[in-house]
């Protein structure tokens, strides 16, 4: 099998295996205090990781560790695990799965902002369409405004400042060390939460099955998304993450009973076209770039 399609089929299932942790999120957070959701969740995948680096023989601490893309990896990690948990307590997943596909398009929009990346007439339509879609899932100033809905984009900002972090890191920086740390900081911000909430309970039965579940899928996820980058052309995989909108929602109507307004679905569409056409002309940009340096034929 190609090393491409073996990366889509990774990615493909790395987007199911994410969507299945949100729903056990969900389930886990109606009877857990969401504070001891994220502390269970940041131990189960710094024990993964933990594992997972002492495996390669990869140093936990090390001077290069320190350089501030460091920092705005883990203030990023910190970010979106209050937003997203918050919007999947109170919120309808398929609404939450839905603006989680904005993701892309902030990240361009920040490495616009702060990486000084150049910006196309076609990308911009492309981001205030995207945008515009955004509204239309959660219809501020309407009497159907989903009020905890607008934390995924708290979680997405974090999401995208993760990633712009990422792009900044030293070479040679492993992904289990980078997940590690990031793991380090969930807990860190989950100690918080407890702190601010005040509230620790013994799960019930029911309850451990639901966060041992957000565990296991947020590791296979994880691995399996890092798995698929490393096989294949991250332009080219990139956009098959945006069928996790598709298991988000799936898993949404037909496990958890939820039903999706039209607005919803309009609204989904506009980000996901806008956020793959970013993704496509991006790519078409590198490679004319690739091309015009590229040295003569002999």
């Amino acid at each position: 099998m190609p090393d491409t399609l073996r990366a889509i089929i990774l990615m493909v299932a790395g987007s199911f295996f994410f969507a299945l942790g949100d729903m056990f999120m969900k389930l886990a957070s109606q009877t857990v205090p969401l504070g001891q959701v994220v502390v269970t969740l940041g131990l189960g995948l710094m024990v993964f990781f933990a594992v997972l680096a002492r495996r390669d023989g990869q140093r936990f601490f090390e001077r290069r560790l320190l350089h501030h893309a460091m920092a705005m990896r883990c203030i990023g990690e910190a970010v979106a695990i209050v937003g997203v948990p918050i919007a999947l307590r109170f919120s309808p997943m398929a609404t939450v799965s839905a603006l989680m596909q904005s993701l892309p398009l902030v990240l361009t929009l920040m490495a616009v902002v702060f990486l000084r990346e150049p910006l196309r007439w076609r990308r911009s339509i492309a981001l205030i369409v995207g945008f515009l879609g955004v509204l239309v899932i959660i219809r501020p100033g309407l009497d159907t405004f989903d009020f905890f809905a607008a934390f995924t984009l708290l979680g997405v900002l974090g999401m995208a400042i993760r990633d712009l972090g990422t792009r900044i890191m030293p070479a040679g920086i492993s992904t289990p060390i980078l997940g590690f740390w990031g793991a380090v900081a969930i807990v860190l911000t989950g100690i918080g939460m407890i702190l601010i909430g005040g509230a620790v309970i013994m799960p019930t039965r029911e309850a451990w099955l639901f966060l041992i579940g957000l565990i296991i899928f947020g590791c296979f996820g994880t691995l399996a998304v890092a798995m698929a980058m490393r096989l294949g052309e991250v332009s080219l995989i990139s956009p098959f993450r945006f069928i996790r909108v598709v298991f988000g929602v799936g898993v949404a109507v037909l496990i958890l009973g939820e039903s999706v307004e039209a607005p919803v679905i309009i609204g989904a569409a506009m980000v996901v076209g806008a956020g793959l056409y970013s993704l496509l002309r991006e790519r078409q940009l590198a490679l004319r770039a690739e091309a015009s340096t590229a040295p003569p034929p002999p």
